[in-house]
Order: C-alpha cells, then structure tokens, then sequence
C-alpha cells in the first residue's frame, strides 16, 4: 500500500478498500467544536450503524471524500480486522512486550493502532484496560467500533501516519485473541468438599485451561465432537472453576474457527457442563 501520507484521502480510501477495509467519513476538526461533537475531528456526521453489516461503495467514497475530510476504518468483522490502541507510552510498552508483532500499525496523535485479524467471534470494545501493570490507557475497538485512519487531522494539528509495512496480505496479519487482553488473574477461593477449610487459590487460571487443551486433540464433528467438547467443558469450568466466558473464549481459541463450528454452539456445552456437569469444583486446582 503506498504511503497515504501523500494522497487525497479520497485515494486513501480506495487503497484502503482494496485491502478489503471499511471507511467511512469523518468531518475534519473544526475550531470550538467541543469534544464528543460532529467536527471534533472523531465523531462521525453519518449514521454509520449501517456500515457495520455493508461495505461503504466507491460511489460513496468519491460522494463523502471529494472535501477536506477526516476518514475512519470500521472495525470488526465487516474490516475483518480488530485494533489495539495504545494511547501511552506504558501502553505501548505493554502491547509490545506481550502481544504478537503486527506489520500493520498507526501512528496517532499520542500512540499507535496496533491492527490484528479479526478472530471470526465478536470482540467487544474496551476502554481503559486492566493489565498486570495496573489500568492503561489500553483500549479496543472491535465489533462496534472504529478508528481515525491516515492522512486525517487529529485537532492537536498531528497527522495519522500509517507505520509497519502494509504491503503484507490481510491474511499475513496476525490473528487477534481476546485473551490476550483478558482481565489479570485474581485469588479465588473455593471450600473443600471435606471440610469447612476455605483455600485461596492464585495464579493464572486461563493459562493452565490453555495447556490443559494443548495437550488433547480437537474435537472432530461427526467423531464424538459433543461429548469431547462438553467433557472438556467440564474440565474447565467446573475442574478449573473458570467462569463460563473464559471457558467458551478457551474453548474457541481450541476447537472454533472451523466450518460448522459457532460460538454459541460452544457457549450452549459450557452451560451444560455447570448445570449437569459431575466434576468437583476444583478437583484440577
């Protein structure tokens, strides 16, 4: 993709099209338009709900861009793509450090959009995540959401830079997984069922359902894909004492993705396995 810090953002968004990107208009910044408000430089004029479920036309491109205008990438499935946005330098450093490296990023007026494939499960939006290092300024936009793209004026007067190399394929793009951003383990206790004895329990649960999968092979629709996913279910949510999000999120990441295969399907097993479910709470603890 060439460098869109040259083009029309007329032209920045045919290239952003051709990558298979969602856009959409967004008014420039305005002098006194306060925040929150059509001219801050972020906030649609559009009705834009629409655009969720629809690719944006090239009639439209030329209609909404033939100005000086700001432009914004939708986010989610419609893009294919989820964004990281790292708003700080602690942000950015913790993103860095943690998440896979992504060739497509975006410098921002204070950070960058780091952009991942979307996962084919809905990602929500989140602000101001939790992280082992405290609260950031760490957020997500995913279904639902987006993000101001190149060459748009921020109202500080700072351009949106594309960074990386975004002549690598969509597909080469690494995949985005909820939980990489998934809230830090907290001590949980359970009671023993012998006894009155209460024990506080520490360490990373998600992870040790993530190895506990690794070593079992995926189920295989049509091979006793029902019984292996609600005996794994049971593994995680009742043996580990995950909740039901973690375990449909972990339960995704192992067997989903595939044809025939949806989250709710999953979600449905996990419920199963805390209503009927036999296994101890916290045998595998």
């Amino acid at each position: 993709m060439t460098s869109v810090a040259a083009l029309s953002t007329r032209d920045a968004a045919r290239q952003f099209a051709q990558l298979g990107l969602n856009v959409m208009q967004v008014p420039a910044p305005r002098a006194g338009v306060p925040e929150g408000q059509p001219g801050d430089g972020k906030v649609p004029a559009l009705p834009w709900k629409e655009l969720q479920g629809r690719l944006s036309t090239p009639d439209e491109h030329d209609r909404w861009f033939a100005t000086d205008t700001n432009i914004a990438i939708i986010c989610g499935a419609i893009s294919g793509i989820v964004a990281v946005d790292c708003d700080s330098k602690a942000a950015l450093k913790w993103a860095t450090t943690r998440l896979p490296y992504t060739p497509w990023q975006q410098k921002t007026s204070s950070g960058y959009h780091l952009i991942y494939r979307h996962p084919g499960m809905t990602v929500t939006n989140r602000a101001r995540i939790e992280t082992t290092d405290g609260k950031l300024k760490l957020d997500v936009r995913g279904d639902g959401g987006y993000i101001i793209a190149a060459p748009s004026l921020h109202r500080s007067g700072v351009r949106y830079r594309l960074t990386g190399d975004w002549s690598v394929s969509p597909s080469d793009v690494p995949r985005f997984w909820p939980g990489w951003l998934a809230r830090p383990a907290r001590p949980a206790q359970y009671r023993l069922a012998t006894g009155s004895q209460t024990v506080t329990l520490t360490g990373d649960l998600v992870s040790r359902g993530r190895r506990y999968l690794a070593k079992i092979p995926p189920p295989v629709i049509g091979h006793g894909s029902d019984n292996a996913t609600l005996f794994a279910a049971c593994k995680l949510v009742r043996g580990l004492g995950l909740s039901e999000g973690d375990t449909v999120a972990l339960l995704w990441e192992w067997a989903g993705g595939r044809p025939g295969w949806s989250e709710e399907w999953i979600a449905t097993k996990v419920a199963h396995a805390v209503r009927y479910g036999t296994e101890p709470i916290g045998a595998m603890r």
